[in-house]
């Protein structure tokens, strides 16, 4: 074991020993309080995400990940980029200082080294380096598969849920939210209804390949007090399900 690796562990020991990890509803609030320790401590840490990663797979979860990329490379003085795009003749044109380049250059190297397949890069307009009348820039890394179509070896195999979808008094997204939706990621959300789903939803966070019977309706309060109904699956690992004793439980931990 490398030693940030000892460190994070060491550090993820003390984190979750005032927490029940018998039951789902400790091991959530323990990697909660994992990622803010994170957020809070570990954010200009390059090994941030391992510490994430390691307690997720320690409190069985699908790890978080924080997008650290950008403050890992110092921006040197004078760097600046101009990223233009022509409608007419469908050309793409990157253009930078010396500076601006080297800048560009680092960001890549730490793209292309990171272990982390969720971690991207944003460049914004009118955020240095880019100039105000740039376009935005947003960098990925894929394997091969990604371009080809073929099969990935090794696909993770979600467990299924043992939980009755009417129970369901709250729901909570670990990953990225749906973007049409006024949500955010962390926060709960109290769930009004669920019913299953039948025939083609008309809003579906997709999951898999298949259905299987394990998409629902969800009925919930959004950030701007409207309601919503969107589908999810009942398996999908960046959605978290809690009934209404869990939340029972978490306000008496608060009080």
């Amino acid at each position: 074991m490398s030693r940030p690796a000892e460190r994070h562990a060491q550090i993820l020991d003390e984190l979750i020993a005032p927490f029940d990890l018998s039951h789902d509803f400790g091991r959530k609030a323990a990697y909660e309080a994992a990622i803010d320790y994170a957020r809070q401590n570990l954010i200009d840490d390059p090994h941030c995400n391992d510490f994430l990663g390691a307690a997720a797979k320690r409190l069985g979860f699908a790890a978080v990940n924080f997008d650290t990329l950008e403050s890992r490379v110092k921006m040197p003085k004078n760097a600046w980029l101009d990223l233009w795009i022509s409608d007419e003749d469908e050309e793409v044109s990157l253009t930078g200082t010396r500076e601006g380049i080297q800048y560009l250059i680092d960001l890549l190297s730490q793209l292309r080294d990171v272990g982390d397949p969720e971690q991207h890069i944003h460049l914004d307009r009118g955020l240095l380096p880019m100039t105000e009348n740039s376009a935005n820039l947003v960098l990925f890394k894929e394997e091969e598969n990604w371009f080809t179509g073929a099969a990935t070896e090794g696909v993770l195999d979600f467990p299924r849920r043992e939980i009755d979808p009417k129970s369901i008094y709250a729901i909570q997204f670990i990953h990225y939210p749906p973007e049409d939706l006024p949500i955010s990621a962390h926060k709960l959300y109290r769930v009004l209804k669920v019913e299953e789903e039948s025939g083609t939803p008309a809003s579906v966070k997709e999951f898999g390949d298949g259905g299987d019977g394990r998409y629902y309706r969800f009925t919930f309060v959004a950030d701007n007090d409207d309601k919503f109904t969107y589908s999810f699956h009942l398996d999908d690992p960046a959605v978290n399900y809690f009934t209404h004793r869990e939340i029972l439980k978490l306000a008496m931990r608060s009080v």
